[in-house]
């Protein structure tokens, strides 16, 4: 394995939805990192990469604060305790750059919603986002499949009625 690379995102908002309310989100947990397959900062890779990928925050804090800022831009309101919370966990979050012409991001994400204490909706997202095999890709494409995540999971959250 060769010497790893950071990637520094900064993640903005792009969601069309908005709405009000309060409520606290809690930090997703990163299951590749839980089981020690990567570290808390480490993006999943194909195995036959030459290369380590990692975010200049770790994975968990990048992926809550993008749901966070989603949230503010759609005119709710953040809090350190609410009867209404949502977290969840990150099940995949790889960049695979290996085979040939394209690079790939690939996110899969839980999100639950409580309110309460009482599970009022949980939410899955996959996402997979393609584009050209070139090293600034790999921001653009995580930006991009985190964003599709969480425009989708604000609609769904909004349209099930619990947001």
């Amino acid at each position: 394995m060769g010497c790893g690379r950071m990637v520094a995102l900064k993640y903005e908002p792009t969601n069309p939805w908005k709405g009000q309310g309060t409520l606290t989100v809690l930090p997703f947990r990163y299951e590749a990192a839980e089981s020690n397959r990567v570290r808390p900062r480490e993006v999943e890779t194909n195995r036959a990469s030459r290369s380590d990928l990692f975010l200049s925050q770790e994975i968990t804090s990048f992926f809550t604060g993008a749901l966070q800022r989603e949230l503010v831009h759609s005119g709710y309101t953040i809090a350190e305790s609410s009867p209404l919370t949502i977290s969840g966990a990150i099940k995949r979050f790889y960049v695979d750059w290996s085979s040939g012409a394209d690079r790939s991001f690939e996110l899969h994400a839980l999100y639950s919603v409580q309110e309460g204490g009482q599970i009022v909706l949980d939410w899955e997202c996959s996402s997979v986002q393609q584009g050209p095999n070139t090293l600034p890709q790999d921001g653009i494409l995580i930006r991009m499949g985190t964003a599709d995540c969480m425009r989708r999971f604000i609609q769904a959250a909004q349209e099930a009625k619990v947001l």
